[in-house]
Formats: C-alpha cells, structure tokens, sequence
C-alpha cells in the first residue's frame, strides 16, 4: 500500500491529483495498491505537526510506502528523499518531517532524488515528485536507485513544545527516559514563548482520570512527556506553540 500525508487539506485538487497520479502509473504498469489517506489535515507548512503525525501513525501500518509533503520551500535546494527502513519507505522532502519517526526503526538507506528526471513543477512537488516516485518504487517491487546520503535533516526539538493535539494537550519532547519524578510529584515546568515565560505546575499521573483539578503531566501513548487538562484543554490557558522552549525544575 501507499499512504498520503500532507497539509493540503481537501478544498482543493491537490490530494486527488497526487491520487491521479499514482493510480494512473500504475494502471499503465497493470499493478494494483491501495492508496491510504492518513492525513490531509497536517497544520499550513507546519513540519513540526506532521513530523508527529507520521510518529503516531507509520509504525502501525503492515509494509508500505509512505508520502509526506509538508514543503514549505518546495521548489528551493532542499533535497528530495527516499529512506528505506526494513519496515517501510519514506518519500518526501529532507526538512524534518522524519526525524521522530527514524529514531525507533533501523535504516537501511537514504537516498537523494534526482528532481530533474522528473520536471516537476516549482510548486507542486507532491503530484510531480512524490507521487511518481512513490508509485514506481511499489511497481519495481520496493526498489528505489538513487544517489545515497548519510544522514536527514533532523528538528532540533528537546526540551521543546513538539506538538499540540486537537484536545489541547501540549507534548513536549521529553521522553520517558528522560525524567526522574515519580507519580504524585508536583512537576514545574517553564515555558518560554513569544508572550514570555510561563511557569506551570502539573502533578505526574498516569492518566488524564487521576487529577481533575488543575494541570497534570503524564507520559502518552508514544513515550513523550504531555502536559493536559481532564476533559479540558491545556493550551488554551498556556497558549504555548510548536518550537516553544522550555524547562523542568
């Protein structure tokens, strides 16, 4: 299977011109893959938001390609990648979009793409690029060629605010590795945004039942360390935003 994960929303034609795309190679090839949506909904050049998407999601999927485009300089001299790990492909832009994600699988190549070969559009990378090479890689039986490079673009995110769910809770890129509390522990923690610094304290629980006065902080469902409300949203009293540094002490 291929999945698609992008900010391109679907109010416009984008999503269903990579989807063209795909299909029509691989009609032209006789192959048969199911194209899977995991999101079109990634925050307008937000790499921060859908780096942690592909996070929650890819890990879950059997083998497949997966398309990331969150492209904000597309068209600039930022690479074009491949990266084949045992589990799955990666195709997209080298900007951050893979950094969690990389982290927990073994990889096994990167690769630069030759952008010419595919004469893409300044704009639209996604249909002209992705799409093309996402679909050749599943009709050459998950093989891809290319020039290799050694490493990826990483987001430079610990100690920083990495994401902010639909809930409003706030996770920030801490692991659990990473932290001496133990639960019932009041936590403080220290924000610095674009309004100042704002200082929290937030009680260590193991889930979101446990406190429901006040703010509380527990380890989610993917190891990082998340600061939330009960049955309310954190944010909307911090008003925190991707990239935020912050401290505990």
């Amino acid at each position: 299977m291929i999945t698609l994960t992008t900010d391109f929303g679907l109010s416009e034609g984008y999503v269903g011109a990579m989807k063209g795309k795909i299909y029509s190679l691989l009609k032209k090839a006789n192959k048969i893959c199911e194209v899977i949506d995991i999101s079109h909904s990634i925050k307008s050049f937000n790499i921060w938001h859908g780096a942690y998407v592909l996070k929650t999601s890819v890990p879950y999927f059997p083998k497949a390609i997966h398309i990331a485009v969150v492209d904000p300089t597309v068209g600039s001299e930022r690479n074009s990648i491949v990266v084949e790990t045992e589990n799955f492909f990666l195709v997209g832009p080298d900007n951050g979009l893979f950094t969690y994600l990389l982290e927990d699988f073994n990889v096994k190549s990167i690769y630069k793409i030759d952008e010419s070969k595919y004469t893409p559009s300044k704009t639209f990378h996604g249909r002209d690029v992705y799409a093309v090479v996402g679909a050749e890689i599943f009709i050459n039986n998950y093989k891809f060629e290319g020039e290799g490079l050694k490493e990826i673009v990483k987001l430079d995110y610990k100690n920083r605010v990495i994401h902010i769910d639909k809930f409003g809770n706030i996770i920030l890129g801490i692991k659990e590795e990473d932290i001496s509390f133990n639960y019932g522990d009041i936590v403080n923690i220290r924000f610095y945004t674009k309004e100042g610094v704002k200082d929290v304290k937030a009680k260590f629980v193991e889930s979101y039942y446990q406190c429901k006065e006040g703010f509380i902080c527990l380890i989610n469902s993917e190891g990082f360390l998340e600061v939330a409300k009960f049955m309310d949203s954190a944010n909307k009293y911090l008003n925190v935003n991707y990239g935020d540094r912050l401290e505990i002490f």
